[in-house]
């Protein structure tokens, strides 16, 4: 994926956008004391202090399906503060940067934002790379109620349902909102409102954690793996673990 692809794609995506458990235990925080304690596992990362060569055990995450990562590049574990945790996530590293998400709004609705693109650096006008909204109890159920929500007409919207979602480095729980037989039609296509599918934007939707996962991240090469997404919260003894 050259620069110049990529800068169309960020900006068609700017103008066009609206699980298991951590394989080990929580690390304690770093203090002082603990600072030479990573070794070779790279630094600590500044939110929750976890050892960046470590931090992916924590990630609740289907290896198998993740996207692989462009030749010159490899991922990374990243963090940003949300409103109710702090969110670890694997993002790229190339030469010209690194991919880095930052959250805005709140509990009901928010969105993560490219901030800095691992192939053409910081940006200054960020587009929504996830939108993400409160989904409780079944996933089908909670996204196809969070996608009718935005739809206008209500005969238009009581057609649409969540599916199944097959994309290439999607996760495997992936889903789409869709109208029925939607998945044989062939070629680009979108239905369902704002938060249905569409073909070009590759977006599509995931629950983990109470939360949906809205991805709409353009034809360009995927910044992000969106299936490691872990909100992990600070335990009663000062020590990490995921929600």
């Amino acid at each position: 994926m050259t620069r110049w692809m990529a800068a169309i794609a960020l900006a068609a995506l700017a103008a066009g956008g609206c699980s298991g458990a951590p394989s080990e235990e929580a690390e304690a925080p770093a203090s002082p004391a603990a600072e030479q304690s990573c070794a070779d596992d790279g630094e600590r990362l500044e939110l929750t202090g976890l050892c960046a060569g470590r931090a992916v055990n924590y990630l609740a995450m289907d290896a198998s399906s993740s996207p692989q990562a462009p030749d010159g590049c490899g991922w990374q574990v990243m963090e940003t503060q949300m409103s109710d945790g702090v969110l670890l996530y694997r993002g790229l590293k190339c030469d010209a940067g690194e991919t880095k998400l930052e959250f805005s709004g709140g509990a009901e609705r928010g969105e993560l934002k490219l901030v800095s693109s691992a192939y053409l650096g910081k940006i200054d006008e960020p587009p929504a790379y996830v939108l993400v909204y409160p989904v409780k109890g079944d996933a089908r159920q909670g996204v196809t109620a969070r996608a009718r929500q935005a739809i206008a007409e209500p005969a238009e919207a009581s057609k649409c349902s969540a599916r199944p979602a097959r994309g290439k480095g999607w996760p495997s729980d992936a889903l789409v909102v869709d109208v029925p037989g939607g998945e044989t039609q062939t070629g680009p296509r979108s239905a369902c409102g704002d938060l249905g599918v569409n073909d070009d934007l590759a977006a599509f939707w995931r629950v983990s954690q109470g939360h949906g996962w809205y991805s709409q991240m353009g034809q360009a090469d995927m910044e992000i793996d969106p299936g490691s997404f872990t909100l992990m919260t600070k335990q009663p003894d000062g020590s990490w673990g995921a929600m």
